[in-house]
């Protein structure tokens, strides 16, 4: 039995013994596995779409960082660029999670109930399922980088504007493309926006411990997409938070369905 085999039978194992963890099924190779993963936070199935670096298998004492990508059923072909970046760009290895839906879902009305409706349940999946099944069944590290875009982006905005409750010390990196910033959804009975959630935090802490990349696209519908940016921008900025690296790019000649991917 060669190595390769001995790899599967290892992932297999592993899966098996997590089924009691939320996992329905998996499929599985030594660099990419898809698991059916029923969440109690939410009460509805997911995929898990997890692929692995080059040297995952032939470092087997090094531990990897992680990014999150919500939208997972339309990022599953960027999971490849994303690990060639380690060798065009010099970016560090590591292990790439894409949150999805079953493929009968229909993911445009889906998306909207976990990142607009109810941004607190899909948060909850997140941090107490998703990441430890993750963390408890792969070798990583303490970076973990959550990316969203459009209503992706609202959710991830809302993810940082958390910090003080849920998510300091979790998420080290937030890479967050065309946010649908003002969208709304209920909190503390009021529909807040993520200008609002900003200032609910700020009222809080003047500390975000982060590195923030912010897009947007120079084609986008500028009041949906390029003032709400602007405003982010200049209103985090004014904010002099301790400890964020705030960095933030308008991309020109890209339009709200091109520009995620060079972000």
């Amino acid at each position: 039995m060669n190595w390769r085999k001995i790899v599967f039978i290892l992932f297999l194992m592993i899966n098996i013994s997590c089924a009691e963890n939320g996992v329905i099924e998996s499929v599985v190779d030594t660099v990419y596995s898809s698991v059916l993963f029923q969440s109690v936070y939410v009460g509805d199935n997911f995929v898990i779409d997890v692929s692995l670096p080059e040297g995952y298998l032939l470092n087997p004492d090094s531990r990897y960082p992680v990014i999150y990508l919500t939208d997972g059923n339309w990022r599953r072909a960027q999971h490849k660029p994303i690990h060639d970046l380690n060798k065009s760009d010099g970016v560090e290895e590591m292990i790439v999670v894409g949150i999805s839906y079953p493929d009968n879902y229909d993911v445009n009305t889906i998306r909207v109930r976990d990142f607009i409706t109810y941004p607190g349940k899909y948060l909850d999946f997140l941090l107490k399922e998703v990441i430890p099944f993750v963390e408890q069944k792969y070798r990583t590290n303490s970076e973990r980088t959550l990316w969203g875009s459009s209503f992706g982006g609202f959710f991830a905005f809302y993810a940082l504007f958390q910090y003080t409750e849920k998510t300091k010390d979790v998420f080290k990196n937030y890479i967050i493309a065309s946010a649908a910033a003002y969208q709304t959804t209920q909190y503390l009975d009021k529909q807040l926006n993520i200008f609002d959630f900003e200032q609910l935090h700020f009222q809080k802490s003047n500390e975000l411990c982060a590195n923030l990349y912010l897009t947007v696209g120079g084609d986008e519908v500028a009041a949906s997409f390029v003032e709400p940016f602007n405003r982010l921008v200049v209103t985090m900025e004014s904010r002099h938070y301790s400890r964020l690296n705030l960095q933030f790019y308008c991309d020109p000649g890209k339009n709200h369905y091109t520009v995620w991917e060079p972000s």
